[in-house]
């Protein structure tokens, strides 16, 4: 099968689910559900990893138990069990297109403003398109070339702004609201969730199961860590009654920054690299997609999945786009249902016997 898996280390797999749960989380959540009552998105965000790691240590050891490498192994072959890769594999889908969704909203905004989205997405698709077909190897090690100059951009950002941080923008008091804080944690699953099931998807190309469960639990825990850190900067830069209605926060706060500083120009540059780890973290979920439908129903090659995943994607993003009403609705059924389809398959799957080995006859 030429599914373009090969083998990679720790660091590599570690930093591409860094750089998916930073990106994942901070562009691909949707404001008005997350600031819908008030800043604690910085506790929304911990709690999120922490039951997400919490699904991952429970896959992992579903895995040790069967003799596993990856999710594929799992489910196994029958085509009842299949049909569960279904639903992972959309929602590996949606979860690539919000990102890039909120960038394509940030570049014709900011940068590109007479130009069209078809054009944008067309300087898109090629990207994805190369990345998903290159497969686990390429996109792991380029994700731990461009990991330390995106954690220098996104440090650098959050430096930017602290002269326009107060602590008094914070509302409400943190743990003021217990049981809101853990219903909405459980709410932005869809965008802490993907990332370590993108890793158990390719899971055969690591070293061995310590090997992606170390990995796995690195790039959540800094992950989680550093886009916690974000929202909590974010949180003390505006209001939440003004961040529901940003569709892109983040870059708003660098524009904020640069309209009391003028000499620093630097926002752009920052949003390009960004679009990088966007761009990085779309291609890891459609590539995970396409190898669990591969492995699922039978198919050898690569290639043609991940074109038709790209090309479906970018699709998806440019219908959503122009229509304004369906967009709004998929976006907040997503962020508030999203968790459905990535947690549901789980279970099945956890709950499954362990195969009895043949005892061998006694010699005599």
């Amino acid at each position: 099968m030429n599914l373009r898996i090969g083998k990679f280390g720790r660091q590599e797999a570690a930093s591409a689910v860094l750089i998916a749960t930073f990106f994942g989380s901070c562009f691909g959540a949707d404001p008005r559900a997350l600031f819908e009552h008030g800043n604690a998105s910085y506790l929304i965000q911990i709690l999120a990893s922490i039951q997400a790691l919490l699904l991952f240590e429970a896959v992992v050891w579903a895995l040790r138990l069967r003799g596993g490498l990856d999710l594929a192994s799992l489910i196994g072959r029958s085509r009842v069990k299949a049909a569960l890769t279904v639903p992972l594999a959309l929602a590996l889908v949606f979860a690539a297109m919000q990102p890039l969704e909120r960038f394509l909203i940030t570049i014709t905004r900011y940068v590109f403003v007479d130009s069209k989205q078809v054009t944008v997405c067309m300087y898109l698709l090629p990207c994805l398109l190369l990345l998903t077909a290159l497969g686990a190897e390429t996109l792991m090690r380029t994700s731990r070339i461009l990991l330390p100059v995106l954690l220098i951009s996104i440090v650098g950002a959050l430096l930017l702004g602290v002269g326009q941080y107060r602590t008094y923008r914070i509302y409400p008091i943190p743990l003021k609201e217990p049981l809101r804080i853990f219903t909405a944690s459980g709410n932005f699953q869809f965008s802490t969730i993907p990332p370590l099931l993108a890793l158990l998807c390719v899971g055969e190309g690591t070293q061995d199961r310590m090997a992606m469960r170390s990995a796995g639990r690195i790039g959540a825990i800094g992950g989680g860590l550093l886009a916690a850190g974000a929202y909590f900067a974010l949180a003390q830069s505006f209001t939440y009654l003004r961040l529901r209605t940003m569709p892109t926060p983040f870059y708003d706060m660098l524009v904020a920054v640069r309209t009391v500083n003028p000499t620093l120009r630097v926002d752009r540059a920052i949003l390009f690299l960004w679009l990088t780890g966007g761009i990085l973290t779309a291609a890891f979920y459609l590539y995970a997609a396409c190898v669990l439908l591969c492995k699922a129903f039978g198919m050898r090659d690569i290639r043609p999945a991940a074109f038709c995943v790209s090309t479906i994607t970018v699709t998806l993003m440019l219908v959503l786009f122009y229509d304004s009403e369906t967009t709004d609705g998929l976006v907040r059924a997503v962020s508030r249902f999203g968790w459905i389809p990535l947690t549901a398959p789980f279970p099945f799957l956890l709950l499954k016997k362990k195969r009895r080995q043949r005892k061998c006859a006694a010699s005599v």
